[in-house]
């Protein structure tokens, strides 16, 4: 059994060495596994939980992909027990080298700097277009985690949502007692965000002296991994991560699918959710499946989760289609013709993410061409997007980006923030997030572990310079030629 009673680091250091023995003379591993192993720093262990430190998200995903099994064999026989890792990513202090373009490099990138790490880049100011799609930028709040541009005022309504808004108003008024939790389930890129969000900012509206805050799955991990950290105050961090998240009238999950299998994050937030509900607090979860089909989930969680109301968003009806488009153009205050909004409700079913992504093709054409937005042209620029119905890898665009750029896949994927490496990467995160169906957090996730808001900016920075640089739209649509002719 783990001793916890004595000191957290030197109980982790202890079990860890007695773990990497184990994994070293795991004759199952090959050299380049075991090669991963040798970066880890134990930090502590708490109850069944030991929190180690990698340098950087290739080790994550190794450790965490084809190691993860012999992992927690290991753990299991060191201890006695089953132990659950946690990990932190530490990056090095060091700078990474900037290493200069290949002379072999086609296309050759510019205006362009190296990739945020942490904290957006600063941005590079753009040159003003007369027609430029919005995309959906992040305006959060630092205390409440709210973004405030998710409104219910720009939350379209239509039948394969409209119950679901109405429920979530009532939820945001105060008044939806009996649908408490409130779990929101549905595909990728149909609203979930924004309803969360939206219910949020409409509850500080009504009472602006509510504790309100929104949380992705994610940063729930996290901000738990945190509070464990520091060995020599740890029962103080929990106190204070507890007082975050029992102390609030309306707490907001997203994604809650991600924390399956977290038995230790899980746990916490059984406690949480518990202590809540107690105290009739507001309690609104998001999820891509309904409750009862979560999975790593607990009985007791999943039983308490239904003891609400459960909701679903579906893919928007052609009308809903139609009118989100012109609510995107009208924010922007850009007049695209009606038939031109017609011509891409009618061909992107989906979801919103493909509405978008579309209007910012023709949009960005018709900037760069110094065109007005017709159908013709429309038709002209989203013609390869009408191809295939195939659903499309990630690992694909990745792999097809890379051959692109004369750059391997684990370039892409890697830790480099060269100007040579960055372009391309933000540009396979931008495909990715318009080409498949994966969320940003599940994006990150493939390019190495990294943070949704990392994509996010990728996404955002792609869409506007494709309104701004002629090489940069080129790319895009070149690789998704290339993609789309590739699926069929």
């Amino acid at each position: 059994m783990v001793d916890v009673s004595g000191d957290p680091t030197i109980e982790a250091a202890h079990i860890w060495s007695n773990t990497l023995t184990l994994l070293k003379r795991n004759s199952t591993l090959t050299a380049r596994e075991k090669g991963w192993l040798e970066g880890i720093v134990p930090e502590g262990v708490f109850g069944s939980t030991i929190v180690l430190c990698v340098d950087n998200n290739d080790t994550l995903q190794a450790i965490q992909g084809n190691l993860n099994e012999s992992l927690l064999q290991a753990l299991h026989t060191a201890t006695g027990e089953n132990m659950f890792p946690a990990f932190k990513v530490v990056p090095r202090s060091e700078p990474q080298p900037v290493s200069p373009y290949p002379t072999n490099a086609s296309p050759t990138l510019t205006d362009f700097g190296k990739e945020p790490y942490g904290a957006p880049e600063p941005v590079i100011p753009a040159v003003e277009q007369q027609f430029s799609v919005p995309q959906q930028k992040m305006n959060r709040d630092p205390e409440t985690h709210l973004n405030k541009s998710f409104t219910f005022d720009s939350f379209v309504p239509g039948d394969s949502n409209r119950f679901a808004r109405t429920v979530a108003l009532a939820v945001a008024e105060g008044s939806g007692q009996d649908f408490n939790p409130l779990c929101i389930y549905g595909g990728s890129g149909l609203g979930k965000t924004h309803l969360l969000n939206a219910i949020g900012n409409y509850a500080l509206v009504k009472d602006p002296g509510l504790k309100v805050r929104y949380v992705t799955s994610e940063e729930f991990t996290n901000d738990f991994i945190d509070a464990l950290q520091n060995t020599n105050q740890s029962q103080g961090q929990i106190a204070e991560f507890n007082r975050r998240y029992r102390q609030v009238d309306v707490l907001l999950i997203d994604d809650i699918q991600f924390l399956g299998g977290k038995e230790a994050t899980l746990d916490q937030f059984f406690h949480t959710f518990n202590s809540l509900h107690q105290a009739n607090k507001r309690i609104v979860i998001a999820s891509d499946v309904a409750p009862k089909n979560l999975k790593g989930f607990e009985a007791r969680l999943i039983s308490r989760f239904e003891s609400g109301l459960t909701v679903d968003v579906k893919p928007p009806d052609l009308e809903t289609r139609i009118a989100i488009l012109r609510m995107i153009a009208a924010m922007n205050g850009s007049k695209i013709p009606n038939d031109v909004l017609d011509l891409i409700a009618e061909r992107f079913t989906e979801n919103i993410r493909e509405l978008e992504g579309a209007l910012t093709r023709v949009t960005a054409v018709a900037s760069l061409s110094n065109q007005p937005v017709t159908r013709a042209l429309a038709e002209q620029t989203l013609q390869d997007f009408f191809t295939t119905d195939v659903e499309i890898k990630p690992t694909d665009i990745i792999g097809q980006v890379a051959k692109y750029f004369h750059l391997t896949f684990e370039d892409i994927v890697g830790s480099s923030r060269t100007k040579n490496v960055v372009i391309p990467r933000q540009i396979a995160m931008y495909l990715a997030r318009e080409m498949t169906s994966m969320s940003l957090m599940d994006i990150g996730e493939v390019f190495g572990g990294r943070d949704h808001t990392t994509v996010m900016h990728a996404c955002t920075r792609i869409g506007d310079k494709m309104q701004q640089k002629q090489e940069i739209y080129n790319y895009v649509m070149e690789l998704t030629v290339r993609l789309k002719q590739n699926a069929d």
